[in-house]
């Protein structure tokens, strides 16, 4: 059985212009290319031992794919997933490498680099391009700066606050954190407004942002 390249992209054009492209580079000859636009047939089709799956994230909650890239590894420990996104943001690619990542790619990547990444995954490599190493250096270099800013901002937040914080960044809706925390949706919204005031954030994505690049919460 031949080992298969699984394309993940949500839109039908894109997705044909990577299968075409890769059938064009005579990948095909040794890998079947598997073109799925559904996220839920991915499951039935990482089974094959040493495949490879390009995930193309943009749009998706990260701290979902992250979970789902464990399921997907979990299900076949052989698989080597390429991730795709646009946001090159340094603490979610480190947790993307963290749950067995192969490779990061991003909105500047070019037909050649793709190649390039798929052949490096192929061969039991890892492949990072320029953008995603420029960030986790930034991220690197400036943790200490990140450890003060934390211990600055974190005195801001009341303990339940801190709560609620953590569930916003996990991706929980305010019903979803209030059943967990055993407190109204009213409060959970009471307390997201208020952190939005203190670090003067207009809405939850900003928020969420703040957080992890202030490292208001750790994962």
């Amino acid at each position: 059985m031949k080992k298969k390249i699984i394309l993940y992209e949500s839109q039908r054009l894109y997705l044909d212009c990577i299968h075409y492209f890769l059938q064009s580079n005579v990948i095909s000859k040794n890998y079947q290319i598997v073109g799925i636009t559904e996220f839920g047939d991915i499951e039935k089709n990482i089974t094959t031992e040493n495949s490879v799956l390009f995930l193309n994230v943009t749009g998706i909650n990260t701290f979902d794919i992250t979970d789902y890239i464990e399921k997907f590894l979990e299900i076949n420990p052989t698989l080597k997933i390429i991730v795709n996104s646009l946001t090159p943001e340094a603490r979610m690619i480190k947790k993307f490498f963290d749950k067995g990542v192969k490779s990061y790619l991003g909105g500047t990547t070019s037909k050649e680099e793709f190649l390039e990444a798929l052949h490096q995954v192929m061969d039991g490599k890892v492949y990072v391009n320029d953008n995603a190493k420029n960030a986790l250096l930034n991220f690197i270099c400036s943790v200490d700066d990140l450890y003060e800013k934390k211990h600055n901002s974190v005195e801001d937040l009341t303990a339940r606050e801190k709560d609620v914080l953590l569930l916003i960044c996990d991706g929980l809706r305010s019903k979803e954190i209030a059943e967990k925390l055993f407190i109204s949706t009213h409060t959970v919204e009471s307390h997201r407004r208020n952190m939005m005031l203190k670090f003067n954030t207009n809405n939850s994505s900003k928020l969420v942002k703040f957080a992890l690049e202030n490292r208001l919460v750790e994962y």
